[in-house]
């Protein structure tokens, strides 16, 4: 497996270690290196998030960022997040389809306007 460095942010690391809290609070021990970092609330054992779970979360937290809703419409149909910082890590393919998910939402709310 290929590991790459990702620098954090300070409030990347205040919430990873506010999750560690969480971690100890729930089970009353450090997380260790197999444990994962989101895990299932209603598991008596550490528990990762299934796929659903996870864009559930992800998809309320845009929500409640207030992003626009063909960004969240694009990323519910794609699978993705494009930014203006990662969208070239993403092929043409990839970045037409995000492209034309955002378009299509607009195209059928644009009598909502």
């Amino acid at each position: 497996m290929k590991y790459r460095r990702i620098r954090m942010t300070p409030e990347v690391m205040q919430a990873l270690d506010e999750q560690r809290e969480a971690f100890i609070k729930k089970f009353g021990r450090e997380p260790r290196p197999e444990d994962p970092i989101f895990y299932d609330e209603n598991c008596d054992e550490p528990t990762p998030l299934s796929g659903e779970q996870i864009e559930e979360l992800m998809l309320s937290a845009l929500v409640q960022a207030g992003v626009r809703p063909e960004i969240i419409y694009a990323c519910k149909k794609t699978g993705r997040l494009v930014t203006e910082s990662n969208e070239h890590l993403l092929t043409r393919a990839e970045l037409r389809e995000w492209k034309e998910a955002v378009e299509e939402y607009r195209r059928h709310h644009s009598a909502d306007a």
